[in-house]
């Protein structure tokens, strides 16, 4: 008797979930004070990634709306910082991401090069529509442009330090528990000769 090969489309995933419900939780980590965390250094890019790659369309869409909820509802609370709601886009492309690129991978290199490729993603439209928007008075010129991005650079080694961290521990720990215990919950890898990149 031979076990059910490992699929991505099956809906009952409790360990996938729970690491999910996981990475909400850390995205608590915006709310703590500055003084304690990098500036930027929150989990919500990872948990993006890692629930549209490993949890099925409605509930990782669940999970993100979740994590951003909590995220921006804390936010407001704690900081007082209206909601900004550009912020959910700008996680969409987290979202497409995973969607598109780690569905069907376990690749090391591939989920940190699709961290790192959406949080350049995140950094560089989330600045251009930060200058767009002229939320700081850097003026509408290439140097202006060039300026709004210097600006945000110390902001943005947070988010890829959080983004690489988060989601090296969310696929690390996956990986790691659908072979030990969770078998049912492994992922359906295509081969490296099929793999395109």
């Amino acid at each position: 008797m031979t076990a059910d090969p490992p699929t991505n489309d099956r809906p009952g995933r409790p360990m996938t979930l729970a690491l999910a419900g996981l990475g909400v939780l850390a995205a608590w980590t915006a709310l703590l004070p500055d003084s304690v965390r990098p500036e930027n250094l929150t989990a919500l890019g990872a948990v993006a990634l890692f629930a549209a790659a490993r949890l099925p369309l409605r509930q990782a869409v669940l999970v993100l709306v979740v994590a951003l909820g909590v995220k921006e509802l804390g936010v407001y609370l704690v900081r007082g910082f209206e909601p900004y709601p550009l912020a959910w886009l700008y996680f969409a492309g987290y979202f497409a991401a995973g969607r598109l690129f780690l569905t069907r991978t376990e690749s090391p290199a591939r989920i940190a090069g699709t961290a790192l490729g959406a949080s350049l993603l995140f950094f560089l439209v989330s600045n251009f529509v930060s200058w767009l928007e002229q939320a700081l008075p850097y003026g509408y010129s290439a140097a202006g442009l060039a300026d709004c991005y210097r600006a945000a650079v110390p902001f943005y080694r947070g988010t890829l330090a959080g983004d690489l961290f988060y989601t090296g521990v969310l696929f690390g720990l996956h990986a790691a528990l659908s072979r030990a215990y969770f078998r049912a919950e492994r992922v359906a890898v295509v081969p490296v000769e099929a793999e395109e990149w």
